[in-house]
C-alpha cells in the first residue's frame, strides 16, 4: 500500500534499554483504537527486541488460520477499489469510532474468506490488516512507532522462514519492509479517519438494514451497519462533490456502494457453508 512521503516516520524497533516494558497493548488501543477491535486478531502481544527476539524467524507457511474467526476488519480507504470486488464495505460503531470495514461473515467468529487448508479464498483481496499480522505498531507518546509481534503465533521459531535481524543486530530487509508496509496502511488508516469525518460532516452516513434473499427460499437481515445514502450524496452541490473529488474521496464512496452487492454472494458462502457443516454432522 503506498503512502505519500510526509507521512512516512521514521519507525525504530524496541532496542536494548526498556524495551521489555513497552506496554504494546495500552499503546496499540489508545493509537489505533483502529475505530474496531484492534487486538482481534493477537493474542500475547510484545515489542520487538533486538537482543530477545535476534535469533526469531517467521516461518512462510502463508496460511490464515489466524483469521478463521473473524468475521469483519477494518479497511483503510484506499483499499476499497480492490476489496470491493469482494466483499461487502460497509460502517460500523458509534459517534468517533465510526470505521469501516470489510465484512467477511455473516456471524461472528466466521469468516466465510478462509478455506479448510487455511488458505485465502482465491482472488479475493486480503486486506492489508490481514497482511500485516503477525505485526503491529505502538505509538507512544512522543508520537515515536514501536514495533510489536503477536508472540503467541505459531509461525514463529528459530531456524526457519524469514530472520528478523541480520548477524550484527540491524534490521533485516524482510523486517524493514514489514516496517514501510505498516507505516503506509497507519498513514492510510489516519487518512480514512478524515473521510469518515468528512462524510458525517455531509451527514451521509445513515443506518440501515438489509435483507438478503437466497433462491432456496432462505433469508438473512443485516442489522447494525451504516452506508452511504445514495439520495443525500446525490444531492450534493457541485462544490461538495468537487472538495470529495479534491480529497480523493469520490472514487471510494463509489466502491463502497458498489461493494454492497457482494452481501449476496457473502451470503452464498455462508449458506454452502452450513451445508456442508450439516452433511458432516
Amino acid at each position: 500500500m503506498s503512502a505519500s512521503r510526509r507521512c512516512i516516520r521514521r519507525v525504530p524497533v524496541a532496542g536494548r534499554v526498556g524495551a521489555d516494558k513497552v506496554d504494546c497493548t495500552a499503546l496499540i488501543t489508545n493509537m489505533e483504537n483502529e475505530r474496531m477491535p484492534t487486538l482481534l486478531l493477537y493474542k500475547e502481544i510484545k515489542a520487538l527486541n533486538r537482543d530477545e527476539h535476534k535469533l526469531l524467524k517467521l516461518k512462510a507457511g502463508g496460511d490464515s488460520y489466524f483469521a478463521s474467526e473473524t468475521h469483519l476488519v477494518p479497511l483503510a480507504g484506499l483499499e476499497f477499489f480492490q476489496a470491493a470486488r469482494s466483499y461487502p464495505i460497509v460502517f460500523v460503531g458509534e459517534g468517533d469510532s465510526v470505521s469501516p470495514i470489510a465484512l467477511l461473515g455473516l456471524e461472528q467468529g466466521d469468516n466465510s474468506y478462509v478455506q479448510d487448508d487455511g488458505q485465502w479464498h482465491a482472488n479475493a483481496y486480503v486486506p492489508a490488516f490481514i497482511r500485516r499480522y503477525p505485526f503491529v505498531l505502538a505509538q507512544g507518546e512522543d508520537d515515536g512507532f514501536t514495533v510489536c509481534i503477536d508472540a503467541g503465533y505459531s509461525g514463529w521459531n528459530e531456524t526457519q522462514g524469514q530472520a528478523l535481524f541480520k548477524d550484527d543486530g540491524s534490521n533485516s530487509d524482510y523486517l524493514n519492509e514489514m516496517i514501510q508496509f505498516m507505516q503506509g496502511f497507519t498513514a492510510e488508516m489516519q487518512r480514512t479517519r478524515d473521510f469518515v469525518e468528512t462524510l458525517k460532516t455531509l451527514d451521509l452516513l445513515v443506518a440501515r438494514t438489509l435483507k438478503l434473499t437466497h433462491i432456496s427460499g432462505e433469508s438473512f437481515v443485516l442489522r447494525d451497519f451504516m452506508a452511504v445514502d445514495e439520495e443525500r450524496f446525490l444531492k450534493l452541490d457541485d462544490d461538495q462533490v468537487l472538495r470529495l473529488n479534491r480529497k480523493g474521496y469520490l472514487g471510494w464512496v463509489y466502491a463502497h456502494l458498489m461493494s454492497l452487492g457482494n452481501a449476496n454472494q457473502l451470503f452464498e458462502r455462508y449458506l454452502v457453508a452450513h451445508q456442508q457443516a450439516a452433511a458432516t454432522h
